[in-house]
């Protein structure tokens, strides 16, 4: 099913989903950026939602395209005095 349509018709089991697709292993970073916009846009969880950004970036660190997406979000949010620095790495601490 489309996530998007799952998102529309029932946001709760989008989000189980989702949950399931970021607890696999190995990581996958698509899995962990397409919740993060779901917890940014959806439920308006902006510290989750960034948490899951830098999962995204942690899981495939060299593929810009998550890199980019967090920027995004953070141009979208403002985020100055909230989020975490990319070359900083004191936020493991927190994830």
């Amino acid at each position: 099913m489309n996530g998007l349509i799952l998102f529309l018709t029932d946001p709760y089991l989008a989000e189980e989903y989702f949950k399931r697709a970021v607890g696999v292993e190995p990581k996958d970073a698509e899995a962990f950026s397409k919740y993060a916009t779901f917890l940014w846009r959806a439920r308006d969880d902006l510290w989750a939602a960034e948490e899951t950004f830098l999962e995204a970036i942690d899981a495939d660190p060299t593929n810009s395209y998550y890199a980019a997406n967090y920027a995004n979000f953070l141009w979208n949010t403002g985020g100055d005095d909230t989020c975490f620095p990319l070359d900083d790495e004191s936020h493991e601490d927190t994830i």
